[in-house]
């Protein structure tokens, strides 16, 4: 890591409306600032192997990664719209059974959820990013969960099975990329962080039909829709109920960004929060 030039911050996000929300905000920033870093964005599309290929593309240029995006609740605390700034990526293994988590409150209204366990493969966030951010949500009084999230190859979507999931893995959200992009970075020997919005809460199941409505680049099948829409009109409402949640989501993590992003472009911000341990 070299802090005497300008950082350039590789995110890597799934859905279209999530990186047009981060592009928007990086954008605010830019235009008070002198220049100084840049953040690029890549829509990778949904799943492990679309994250990894813009994850190894920004490696390349980047001296920071990041997974930045809308996640599943798991933890019942959690509604939608509550940010998740992931002290760890957690992979899924059904073969290994973990006590759930334990919760406690910290003092500026972080609440800090961290298991009695670790999953066998586990990935750290850079310690001093995390404390860096959480700092300022606190400073702002911006409300949010610091502990593990969870990434699987496929959603985990009804209740039963997330409530399961937590209770097992005492992961406080669920999604389906930040492995990949935390594997690039350790692979290149970068920090990395992970910054989630809840979409889904943990009561809320989310019918099959519903995750299909997109395709894996994350764009909305509209004749899908229809057809089904047509057969089973009843389902509009659960599609307006899910639009208005994935919105909240995108709303609370523009203003999370908002708040970060402008210090992430200095180099002497670069010096103070990346941990000593993982720049070189």
């Amino acid at each position: 890591m070299h802090t005497d030039s300008p950082l350039t911050i590789g995110v890597v996000a799934a859905l279209p409306a999530e990186a047009r929300v981060l592009t928007r905000a990086a954008d605010k920033m830019m235009q008070g600032l002198p220049a100084k870093g840049k953040i690029v964005v890549r829509q990778s599309g949904i799943g492990l192997q679309a994250a990894r290929r813009q994850a190894e593309y920004l490696a390349d240029i980047s001296e920071l990664l990041v997974s930045f995006g809308v996640s599943g609740g798991l933890h019942p605390a959690l509604k939608t719209g509550d940010l998740v700034l992931a002290d760890r990526v957690l992979t899924w293994d059904p073969g290994h059974f973990l006590t759930a988590a334990g919760r406690q409150n910290d003092k500026a209204g972080s609440h800090k959820l961290s298991p009695t366990q670790a999953l066998p493969l586990s990935f750290r966030a850079d310690t001093g990013l995390i404390d860096y951010i959480a700092e300022k949500f606190q400073e702002n009084a911006i409300h949010f969960y610091r502990g593990p999230i969870l990434c699987t190859p496929k959603p985990i979507s009804t209740a039963a099975s997330k409530v399961n999931t937590h209770r097992l893995t005492g992961a406080l959200a669920v999604d389906m990329e930040s492995r990949a992009v935390c594997e690039v970075a350790e692979e290149a020997g970068l920090p990395f962080f992970c910054l989630r919005a809840v979409c889904d809460p943990a009561d809320q199941t989310v019918a099959d039909v519903l995750l299909a409505m997109v395709d894996e680049h994350g764009n909305p099948r509209i004749g899908y829709l229809l057809a089904h829409l047509v057969r089973r009109p009843w389902l509009l409402r659960d599609v307006i109920r899910m639009a208005c949640r994935f919105r909240q989501a995108l709303i609370a993590l523009e203003r999370a960004w908002l708040l970060v992003d402008e210090p992430f472009l200095s180099a002497a911000w670069a010096r103070y929060a990346i941990s000593p341990a993982r720049a070189g």
